[in-house]
């Protein structure tokens, strides 16, 4: 099973006013501690799709209370939504399906009359030309525009409200577009793919992974969280 991580934290510092401000959320959450710099709340809405929840997080912000909308799906990528008072000050989208899809695009725009394609095509012909149309897709401009795309409204300098000069420093370092779009050409590896992990170690929210509303509501195992 992958992983599926959501939530939104804020500073543990706030938890009092935070608690009281929960109350009036008219959606069903859990509230959890996640260690001893964070606290963590898991909303029914977990991706935030709901007009009324992000105007929640917004109202909830404008209380002078950081709120950092979290989420991790280890197949297809991560990224969050830093709001603070009123706004959505920053947010960045990391996904790990962009070479696929291009991949896939450019064998529809070869060959139109395809209904579907993928790795597994049948034919053995159009699943070596694919092979090879993905080994190189990550080198090209295009891909870096893709990456580029999920970062335009990141702004690191937003979360200085709460993490200090050296970190703020570091999540520039590592919410770089031209950084995460290299890819070593010899062995394939990327930094892309290992960002949420340096991204969790930055903020100290390394506990935040395998729990989400879905889980906890089942009665899952809480990893740890009490």
């Amino acid at each position: 099973m992958s992983e599926f991580t959501t939530g939104v934290l804020y500073p543990i510092r706030y938890e009092n006013k935070m608690i009281t401000y929960l109350q009036a959320l008219t959606q069903p959450y859990f509230h959890k501690r996640l260690n001893e710099d964070w606290n963590v709340f898991f909303l029914e809405d977990e991706w935030v799709e709901m007009a009324e929840t992000l105007y929640s997080l917004l109202a909830l912000s404008k209380k002078g209370i950081s709120l950092l909308w979290f989420h991790d799906a280890e197949d297809s990528g991560w990224g969050f939504r830093l709001f603070e008072g009123g706004y959505e000050v920053s947010s960045a989208t990391i996904s790990y399906t962009l070479d696929v899809e291009l991949a896939e695009a450019e064998m529809k725009r070869r060959y139109p009359t395809l209904i579907m394609f993928d790795e597994h095509h049948e034919d053995e012909k159009l699943r070596r030309e694919y092979e090879e149309i993905a080994d190189s897709i990550t080198h090209t401009h295009q891909y870096r525009q893709e990456v580029e795309k999920g970062l335009l409204r990141c702004k690191p300098q937003a979360f200085r409200t709460f993490l200090s000069a050296k970190q703020v420093q570091q999540l520039h370092s590592l919410l770089d577009s031209s950084l995460l779009a290299e890819t070593d050409v010899e062995t394939g590896s990327s930094l892309l793919y290992d960002s949420v992990d340096l991204f969790k170690e930055i903020l100290g929210i390394e506990e935040m992974m395998w729990v989400n509303y879905s889980y906890l509501a089942s009665g899952g195992r809480e990893n740890g969280m009490v």
